[in-house]
């Protein structure tokens, strides 16, 4: 997985020490940046309020390994449904079907 290059959070205490810490431990990069910035944060979590609505009837997964997926496949189609992607216009229907076809291996069936 690759590292980022930005951390957007809040502005409370605890997280300059945990995110050197992460650095240190080598799970970001020594470029990585944190930014505190509280409007960046909160645009961030709205942005997965969704995702998280959806997720909450499925809290009870099995492993990390069950969950990832799961929530990657949520993620990447909350993206479509906003019209996040740089090719495909949120009008076209047909393109989406296909992009998540290929992505997933899901056929979308009319």
């Amino acid at each position: 997985m690759k590292s980022p290059s930005v951390v957007n959070v809040d502005k409370h205490a605890s997280f300059p020490p945990a995110h050197q810490k992460a650095k240190d431990e080598g799970l970001f990069s020594s470029q990585c940046k944190l930014r505190r910035v509280k409007y960046l944060n909160n645009c961030i979590e709205n942005d997965h309020k969704a995702v998280k609505r959806k997720s909450r009837f499925r809290q009870w997964y099995q492993s990390l390994s069950t969950a990832r997926p799961t929530i990657d496949i949520m993620e990447a189609m909350r993206m479509v449904q906003k019209g996040q992607l740089r090719y495909i216009k949120k009008q076209n229907i047909c393109a989406q079907n296909q992009l998540i076809d290929k992505l997933f291996g899901l056929a979308a069936s009319f």
